[in-house]
């Protein structure tokens, strides 16, 4: 598997794991306020992983770009 479908493949595991999250967080707002917040959390940490993982992205690319000039 390449690189590009690795990135694809977490890309879609966050976004599936995201928007669970959000079911979660929607359908127990009012019945349980821990798992609620727990789904929130779940949101907020996954969209930091997402930034995360594209920062990397951006500094290999930047790496590459940089070594094929020199």
């Amino acid at each position: 598997m390449d690189t590009i479908n690795k990135l694809l493949e977490i890309s879609n595991r966050l976004e599936h794991l995201e928007k669970s999250a959000e079911w979660i967080a929607k359908e127990t707002v009012h019945s349980d306020n821990g798992i609620s917040q727990t789904g929130t959390l779940i949101c907020v940490l996954t969209d930091q992983v997402r930034e995360q993982v594209y920062s990397l992205v951006k500094a290999l690319e930047k790496k590459v770009e940089y070594s094929s000039y020199h």
